[in-house]
């Protein structure tokens, strides 16, 4: 009786299904989607009622505008139910060329009070450190559509939700 190998069929059947793909599907935690999202880019402004749910990375398209960047996260965050988002800091990307915005997300397992557990950006590293130099993102450049950025940038979040019953 001849034996037969069928991982070689199961690994070209996998492939061929699209079980390996190279988007990332989000699986953290979820709120209720909220209508409007706030941004911040200061720790001392967050209420003291508010609890951190997703920390990620914003990868954003080339030849955004801050307006871009701002619409893109405030979707983003609206979506995953965030009505406030900690903005980090920002890397240009020269070697990235993303015609879509990418958002990395890298926990927490639960959510948490952000005023009483923030230990800060420590999430990322591994994309973070191979990006390039800082890029200076803040209220003059949020949702500022004569401001452009020729190449992709990589930015630092927090998406939180504040307020009762949260």
């Amino acid at each position: 009786m001849k034996k037969t190998n069928f991982f070689p069929l199961l690994v070209l059947t996998l492939l061929l299904s699209g079980c390996w793909s190279s988007t990332t599907e989000y699986t953290g935690i979820r709120f209720p989607v909220t209508p409007d999202s706030k941004i911040t880019f200061q720790e001392h402004t967050i209420p003291k009622d508010c609890s951190a749910f997703s920390h990620l990375l914003m990868s954003s398209r080339m030849d955004s505008s801050g307006q871009d960047i701002a619409s893109a996260m405030h979707l983003e965050a609206q979506a995953k139910g965030a009505n406030l988002v900690l903005v980090g800091m920002a890397r240009q990307m020269e070697d990235a060329e993303l015609a879509i915005n990418r958002f990395d997300y890298y926990g927490p397992e639960y959510a948490y009070n952000f005023s009483k557990a923030w230990l800060g950006w420590k999430f990322g590293f591994d994309k973070w450190n191979d990006a390039g130099g800082l890029i200076g993102i803040g209220a003059d450049t949020w949702g500022n559509n004569e401001t452009s950025f020729k190449d992709t940038l990589l930015i630092q979040a927090i998406f939180l939700r504040c307020g009762e019953g949260h």
